[in-house]
């Protein structure tokens, strides 16, 4: 069972820390409807995507 708690809190440590690929690895991970149903996520995946294009 997912805990979405969890995969805020690994989000926003890695968010944190600048770690965007992990992020982006982990959202591959799990369901796309968990990540699109949840703004948290959402948010921090997206700017993950846009700051990894920007490195």
């Amino acid at each position: 069972m997912l805990r979405i708690e969890a995969v805020r809190a690994g989000f926003k440590k890695a968010w944190q820390e600048r770690d965007y690929a992990t992020i982006m690895a982990v959202a591959d991970k799990i369901p796309d409807n968990v990540l699109q149903e949840d703004p948290k996520l959402l948010m921090w995946y997206d700017q993950a995507v846009t700051r990894a294009g920007d490195g």
